[in-house]
């Protein structure tokens, strides 16, 4: 009975090794995040890499198959490593930008989605109020604006959108702002505000 009890243990054991190593095996989902003022850069293996800038969440799942994050707040700026077999998917709420080989930024803000390409191509899809789904194929100095009832594109120069990413060198640029949208800006830096 004890030789049998062993040959039923030693299948049981094995089955079990290999669920916790396949379990093991897989990648899962990493957070990332910032704290207010804060400012960290990712490195995946593939040569991608990942500004985050401050108050931001993302998280990533990188696997033999794909490539996937998801920006849940604040702002990222993306220099993708581009692998057409292996797409690169950035997925802000139900919408979603990918990889066609690029550098870009994307800042999740309360109201509105903001998409700028500094270089290469992106396709942005952003479904609206209405349930249908808008698509933008986007190249350098283009910015999309989505919000829940629109999305618009818009040309930019390379000046402006490298202005707007002053943050990467801490640094804020404003031209022609108001004094309320600069503090506001100055804001998303310091817990304590303008007013």
């Amino acid at each position: 009975a004890a030789q049998g009890q062993d040959r039923l243990k030693r299948p049981v054991a094995a089955l079990l090794g290999g669920v916790a190593a396949k379990v093991t095996l897989k990648p899962g989902v990493k957070t990332y995040s910032t704290a207010v003022g804060g400012h960290e850069t990712v490195s995946f293996a593939d040569g991608t890499r990942i500004e985050l800038n401050t108050d931001t969440v993302l998280r990533t799942r990188m696997t033999t198959q794909s490539r996937t994050v998801w920006l849940d707040k604040g702002e990222a700026y993306f220099q993708v490593k581009h692998d057409a077999a292996h797409p690169f998917t950035v997925m802000i709420g139900g919408r979603r930008v990918t990889d066609l080989g690029t550098k870009f930024v994307v800042r999740r803000g309360a109201s509105a989605l903001r998409v700028a390409v500094v270089q290469g191509r992106v396709r942005f899809d952003a479904p609206n109020a209405f349930a249908t789904r808008q698509t933008a194929m986007l190249t350098p100095g283009d910015v999309a604006t989505a919000t829940a009832q629109s999305m618009s594109v818009v040309r930019s120069t390379a000046k402006a959108i490298g202005q707007d990413l002053g943050w990467r060198h801490g640094m804020l640029t404003f031209h022609q702002a108001t004094l309320a949208a600069a503090a506001a800006e100055f804001n998303r830096y310091n817990s304590k505000t303008i007013v």
